[in-house]
């Protein structure tokens, strides 16, 4: 990957961070000891970045080069032919670590072959910019979500579509399965909006409804993970 292709990448990270509202562009620039107009014309693309900057802006940020790379494209490279022109590969990470936009590869329990076909078919329908974000990621069900989705062992694992963060339902009249980030661990369930507060109902209706009030200046869809969109079984 070509140095210029790495920093439009980078421009593309902070952009969608500061959308979301993790940062501003004054606080970057504070933090990582930059002119406040030398950032502004980097993330405008009216100037470039010299290594030593761009090693300062990502230990601010806290990510590395892999968090910019196109984790598909790289997939590619290292997959054989004929494995990476039928087959995605998909990782397997913590219910913790599947809230995260992007994630470190020792995060990463294990991948999981999907067919590609199976997965363009997915149409997402993100309520946010999500662009830097990984689409597809694979959880196991613990105990208590193996009860939530009626399933009599936790021996399933969920793929999660994290570029579907709308409550519009993806098959007409039938409501959407979602991961939700509840304090930091992702619980699934049938979504709604009550006031102020996001409504989650587990799929078996004998299991206790959760409810996580929306804090101010934040949206809905901050708090979803993804739609569950296929699940698999062990046996």
């Amino acid at each position: 990957m070509k140095l210029q292709t790495l920093q439009d990448q980078l421009r593309t990270h902070i952009r969608a961070r500061i959308a979301r509202g993790e940062l501003t562009g004054v606080s970057l620039a504070r933090a990582a000891d930059f002119p406040q107009g030398h950032l502004s014309n980097f993330l405008n693309a009216r100037r470039g970045l010299s290594l030593e900057s761009m090693d300062r802006l990502l230990d601010t940020l806290d990510i590395g080069l892999l968090d910019l790379v196109d984790l598909k494209d790289l997939r590619k490279r290292l997959a054989p032919p004929e494995v990476a022109e039928g087959v995605e590969k998909i990782a397997l990470v913590s219910a913790r670590t599947a809230v995260l936009a992007r994630f470190a590869p020792d995060q990463i329990l294990e991948t999981r072959s999907f067919n590609k076909s199976f997965l363009r078919k997915l149409k997402p329908r993100p309520a946010e910019d999500r662009r830097d974000w990984l689409r597809f990621v694979l959880i196991r069900l613990d105990v208590k979500g193996a009860r939530q989705f009626s399933i009599a062992t936790a021996a399933a694992t969920l793929l999660i579509d994290r570029h579907y963060s709308s409550l519009q339902p993806y098959r007409r009249l039938q409501p959407n399965v979602y991961a939700v980030n509840f304090g930091g661990r992702c619980v699934m369930g049938y979504v709604s909006l009550f006031d102020d507060y996001l409504v989650l109902r587990p799929r078996d209706p004998r299991q206790e409804v959760e409810m996580l009030r929306i804090e101010r200046g934040r949206s809905y869809s901050e708090y979803i993970v993804g739609r569950v969109c296929h699940v698999g079984l062990e046996v």
